[in-house]
């Protein structure tokens, strides 16, 4: 578990499952994704079953200190070769804008830049979500390029995004 002023990140339980399916099945979260389908509890189930199983993924549920679900982390793409990994972070429209984002995702990625000895941290992110990038561009990612209308929302295409922030980049304190 990794702790942080406010919040606790945790391995992604059983019990975190119903709500990161409703905030995931939200339309202001399933937007920015790249995969637009609903999800059923059968099928969050199942794709909790296959992902205890995936050592090459990482979930991490985001509680607040009383155990409420604040959002989740994850980690894939893991390259142990070239120690550098893509990570993602939702958080749950309850509590956006008030500093759990920066909170969360800045403890993990601290936490894989100094316990699981990443080099290059990267993500994806839709050009017109300028929330998120301010979000990243604030914890140190540098935009690196972008792939072309990758992403259809609303009738046309956007640019995916690509960012990341280098070990020797990195600065994080926690407040």
């Amino acid at each position: 578990m990794i702790e942080t002023e406010r919040l606790n990140l945790k391995v992604l339980e059983r019990k975190h499952l119903e709500p990161l399916r409703e905030m995931r099945n939200e339309p202001n979260t399933w937007h920015w994704l790249t995969d637009v389908s609903f999800i059923s509890e059968v099928g969050q189930e199942e794709w909790h079953r296959k992902l205890s199983q995936d050592k090459s993924k990482m979930y991490m549920a985001v509680e607040d200190k009383d155990g409420n679900f604040v959002g989740a982390l994850r980690s894939d793409e893991w390259d142990r070769t070239n120690n550098s990994v893509r990570v993602g972070s939702d958080i749950a429209r309850a509590y956006r804008g008030q500093g759990y984002g920066t909170e969360a995702l800045g403890s993990f990625v601290d936490y894989l830049f100094k316990q699981q000895n990443m080099h290059r941290i990267w993500l994806l992110v839709v050009d017109e979500n300028e929330v998120a990038r301010k979000l990243y561009r604030k914890l140190g990612f540098k935009e690196e390029g972008k792939q072309r209308d990758a992403i259809y929302r609303d009738g046309s295409y956007h640019d995916y995004i690509s960012m990341s922030v280098l070990d020797d980049e990195w600065k994080w304190e926690t407040k």
